[in-house]
C-alpha cells in the first residue's frame, strides 16, 4: 500500500480506489464498502494527515483488518477509511506535506495566512487538501471521525458532532477514558479553546453544508500521550516529543495500549 511499507489484509468486502495524488504523485486511497460507494452518507475515517502522526495510520489499517459486522447488523457497515492523507509527509516521518504545508491548516473556513503552523499559500493550494475536499463533498458522509496525535480528547466541531462525540465517549470503560477528555462546542464538558484556523474540523463542522442543508457531525480524535495515565488540564510543552520518543522506543506497545479503546470509539461513530 502506497509503496511506503504499508500492508493490509482487509476483508473482501472492502474495495479501493484513489481519491488524488500527493504533491509528489503518491496516491490517497480510500478504503470503502459497497454500501457507503452506493449512495451518499455513512461515516468517514481519516489518518495521517500529519505525517509523523504514523499510529493514526497503523489504527485505521488495523481497524480494518479486524472489522466484523454484529449479529445486529450481519451486513458491512456504510464506511469509508482514508488511512493516509499525507504520504509524502508519512514518507519523511514530518507533520507537513512535501511542499512544507500543515494540510490540517489549509481548508477555507477559518484560513489565515498568520497561522503559526504553515498554511500554504491560500486554501486549499495542497493537492491532498483538495482530494479529501472532493472527496466529502462528492459522497457526503453523515459522520467524519479524523485521527490526530496527541492531545488525548475527542473534539467535537459544531453543535451537529455532540451525539457522534458522546457515543464514541460511551463506548469507552471508565478506565479507558482516563487517558482522555471530551470537548464539546455545546460546552457541556471541557468547551473547545481558540479554533485551529483552516482546520478540517473546522471546516466540516462550521463551514460546510451540503445540497440539503446539513452539514456532518466530525470528531477529531486525539490519541493520548501516555495511554495509562490520566490526561492532565495541560500537557507538557515537550508531550510531543515525548511520544515521538515512546514510540521510537516501542511503538508495538503504544499501539497495544490505544488499539482497543481506539477501536471501540470507531465501531461507535459507525454504529450511531
Amino acid at each position: 500500500m502506497h509503496s511506503l511499507g504499508l500492508s493490509s489484509t482487509h476483508p473482501s468486502w472492502f474495495a479501493t480506489r484513489s481519491i488524488g495524488q500527493s504533491c509528489e504523485n503518491r496516491p490517497i486511497l480510500l478504503h470503502f464498502t459497497s454500501r457507503f460507494a452506493a449512495e451518499p452518507g455513512g461515516t468517514l475515517l481519516i489518518g495521517g494527515m500529519h505525517g509523523d502522526e504514523r499510529a493514526t495510520v497503523l489504527l485505521l489499517l488495523s481497524f480494518m483488518d479486524h472489522l466484523r459486522p454484529g449479529e445486529q447488523s450481519p451486513l458491512p457497515p456504510r464506511l469509508g477509511i482514508l488511512p493516509l492523507i499525507n504520504p509524502d509527509g508519512y514518507l519523511r516521518n514530518t507533520r507537513a506535506n512535501a511542499r512544507g504545508v500543515d494540510l490540517n491548516r489549509n481548508f477555507e473556513t477559518g484560513w489565515s495566512a498568520a497561522s503559526e503552523e504553515p498554511p500554504g499559500a491560500f486554501p486549499l493550494s495542497e493537492p491532498e487538501s483538495r482530494a479529501l475536499r472532493d472527496c466529502i463533498v462528492t459522497q457526503r458522509p453523515e459522520r467524519i471521525v479524523t485521527l490526530h496525535w496527541a492531545l488525548g480528547e475527542l473534539d467535537a466541531d459544531g453543535p451537529q458532532s455532540t451525539s457522534l462525540a458522546e457515543a464514541m465517549w460511551n463506548a469507552l470503560t471508565p478506565q479507558q477514558r482516563i487517558p482522555y477528555r471530551l470537548r464539546l462546542s455545546d460546552s457541556r464538558q471541557v468547551s473547545p479553546s481558540t479554533p485551529c484556523p483552516g482546520s478540517l474540523g473546522q471546516w466540516c463542522g462550521e463551514g460546510l453544508r451540503y445540497p440539503d442543508g446539513t452539514a456532518p457531525a466530525i470528531v477529531t480524535l486525539e490519541l493520548p500521550h501516555a495511554p495509562h495515565l490520566p490526561r492532565p488540564l495541560s500537557l507538557p510543552e515537550d508531550h510531543l516529543e515525548q511520544l515521538h520518543r515512546a514510540w521510537k522506543r516501542d511503538a508495538r506497545a503504544y499501539l497495544k495500549a490505544v488499539e482497543g479503546p481506539v477501536h471501540a470509539m470507531l465501531r461507535a461513530a459507525y454504529g450511531v
